[in-house]
């Protein structure tokens, strides 16, 4: 799994943010929910995760013999959260 993702802080907020996910679907995914959860609000891990959360809730995982995809789920907002937090600029 992949995170891509662009993130301009102004003022302590999220001026603009791009977030796309490989690994998760049949194409790479734009996360468009959690973009806009995430623009004009802090730039904060809590912010992150909910951002990731709003993305994913309607997220359906596939079953399958080896017990199924769901652990991208989880993993997938980790991943998202993670990155960000990697993009926010030194105060």
């Amino acid at each position: 799994m992949a995170v891509g993702a662009v993130l301009r802080v102004a003022d302590g907020g999220i001026a603009d943010v791009r977030v796309a996910l490989g690994g998760v679907a049949h194409k790479p995914w734009r996360a468009a929910r959690a973009e806009e959860a995430l623009r004009g609000q802090p730039a904060t891990e809590a912010t992150f995760r909910a951002a990731a959360e709003t993305e994913l809730a309607a997220a359906q995982p596939q079953a399958g013999l080896d017990g199924g995809n769901a652990f991208k789920i989880p993993l997938a907002a980790g991943t998202i959260v993670a990155t960000l937090r990697q993009l926010v600029p030194e105060a």
